[in-house]
């Protein structure tokens, strides 16, 4: 089956030309990449519901409590500067903004014979209503009054418990592997195993939400449904690094059907955005076992500490696009290298046997199966061969200077 590309807007005209092998067809797609790469790199103003938004809600008083109808609302995100609504309160008073991305917001409300309010800081989190009660000071529309909003931080519009991770949080907080899931027990009603800072990538996580399966879990990342494709656990998910997290929220019981997949955990993650100041950072975590103690039973036993080498280093840059109104980027990076005999799983062995040069089914046989190929076995496996071979062409920088996949690590 050939990949296809859909458009409800193309000219009709065109349509005829489809029909011809898709050769039309993937031209178009081709000449539209560059573009579609660009709405992945950038982040302009604009909003879709999904479960990784918030919204603000409000009610408008006069200082006696009355309610004041039809007052004028702007919402502007302080982070970019850009406005994001602009609208006109109900007769009763109330309004709603929704689909915003977490953040800080400016909310501007101005009405005939009441002094303009600006509320300033108004928190937005990840899944969560902002309700904030304004309430208008008598006096002339050209005095303004600055307040910090006053949000509730009760969750009044919807029954659903949870706890949201700030970004604070995941920069301060020490992560094993620099993996954030493991904050996600931090919410009440769950738990995780101790992450195994030795373990060579990621690490495995195990999130139990009320006492259920791991499985029934549900990962999204900036909405986008982002579970493993075999069972909804988190070891193979899509795993940005802390320094990409604005904020996340696991949410434990009552979430509605827009959020929820399976019925345990629905953890929803924020990415970063760019905002109206450029801003980056850098980084570089280093663990070597010339730095720690040896193991007791190891020292015991008169052994070397064995080797355990880790480094994971990275940055990241964002800001306003230069000459594009209210548009703005954010890039991340983080690489690894690492080594370790700690890991679980790790076999010691008098007799570790080194990826040869010469990759030929006979070569590898005489280095890795010196008795013969186990029962059952008559040759090796033609996917393995393929990747043992693959030039180093296909790898630049990271291959021996002939295959991608060294035939040793440090020469020795």
């Amino acid at each position: 089956m050939q990949p296809t590309c859909h458009s409800s807007k193309a000219p009709q005209h065109r349509q005829p030309f489809i029909s011809e092998e898709g050769r039309w067809l993937k031209a178009w797609c081709k000449s539209l990449a560059p573009y579609l790469a660009l709405l992945f790199l950038i982040s302009p103003g604009l909003r879709g519901q999904s479960g990784s938004t918030g919204e603000i809600t409000g009610v408008i008083q006069d200082p006696t409590g009355a309610v004041i109808p039809n007052a004028q609302v702007t919402v502007t995100n302080e982070g970019t500067g850009t406005t994001v609504a602009r609208l006109v309160a109900t007769g009763a008073g109330t309004f709603s903004v929704l689909f915003l991305p977490p953040g800080e917001y400016r909310v501007e409300i101005d009405a005939p014979g009441f002094r303009k309010l600006e509320l300033e800081n108004t928190v937005v989190r990840v899944t969560e209503t902002t309700n904030i009660v304004a309430k208008l000071e008598i006096g002339p529309a050209m005095q303004t009054v600055n307040v910090e909003a006053a949000a509730s931080i009760l969750q009044l519009s919807n029954p659903t418990t949870g706890e949201t991770i700030s970004q604070h949080s995941v920069e301060n907080l020490p992560l094993s592997n620099r993996n954030f899931l493991g904050l996600l027990s931090l919410s009440s009603g769950t738990g995780t195993e101790f992450f195994d800072s030795t373990a060579l990538g990621r690490g495995t996580v195990t999130l139990n939400v009320n006492g259920q399966r791991p499985t029934n879990n549900n990962y999204q990342l900036e909405g986008i449904n982002a579970n493993d494709v075999n069972l909804p656990i988190l070891d193979n998910v899509a795993l940005p690094n802390p320094d990409a997290i604005g904020e996340f929220k696991t949410q434990t019981a009552l979430f509605d059907a827009s959020t929820g997949r399976n019925g345990g955990g629905n953890t929803q993650v924020q990415l970063k955005r760019g905002t109206s100041h450029y801003h980056g950072d850098g980084y570089d975590f280093y663990r070597d076992r010339s730095l720690n103690a040896n193991d007791f039973f190891l020292n015991r036993e008169g052994q070397r500490k064995p080797q355990l080498h880790q480094n994971e280093f990275g940055g990241s840059f964002g800001g306003p696009v230069p000459k594009l109104k209210e548009t703005f980027f954010f890039g991340n990076y983080q690489g690894w290298r690492e080594s370790s005999g700690l890991a679980s799983g790790t076999q010691f062995s008098t007799r570790i046997p080194v990826l040869p040069a010469d990759r030929s089914p006979a070569s590898l046989e005489a280095a890795f199966f010196p008795g013969g190929l186990p029962p059952g076995y008559t040759t090796l496996d033609s996917v393995a061969l393929a990747f043992l071979n693959l030039p180093a062409s296909k790898c630049p920088i990271f291959n021996d200077g002939t295959h991608c996949i060294r035939s040793s690590m440090y020469g020795h």
